[in-house]
């Protein structure tokens, strides 16, 4: 199997386009695909910054939006209940005549 060995030997794929401006050399998004040198703990405030930043770019639901989506799947919830319930029935009684 040729291409099982070969894959580890592919390059990364970097987010910058060709035309994208950049001319050439090494660009920041290039530098943070590599993987750094290291052990685990020294990397692990540089995780806590970027989980950190990442939180704040989220676009939280407002109240109205979770009662929303709450009723949405308590209501598929209870019609799901229901369906598996009536085929539970109906596929008991259909082994009952069988036994």
């Amino acid at each position: 199997m040729a291409t099982e060995e070969h894959d580890n030997e592919r390059p990364r794929l970097t987010a910058s386009p060709a035309g994208a401006g950049s001319g050439g050399g090494s660009t920041s998004d290039e530098r943070a695909v590599q993987p750094t040198s290291g052990g685990g703990i020294r990397r692990l405030p540089g995780f806590f910054r970027a989980s950190w930043a990442e939180l704040q770019r989220v676009r939280w639901p407002d109240r109205t939006q979770v009662a929303q989506g709450t009723g949405v799947v308590i209501v598929f919830v209870l019609l799901a209940g229901a369906f598996l319930g009536g085929v539970d029935a109906v596929a008991s009684q259909l082994v009952e005549l069988v036994i």
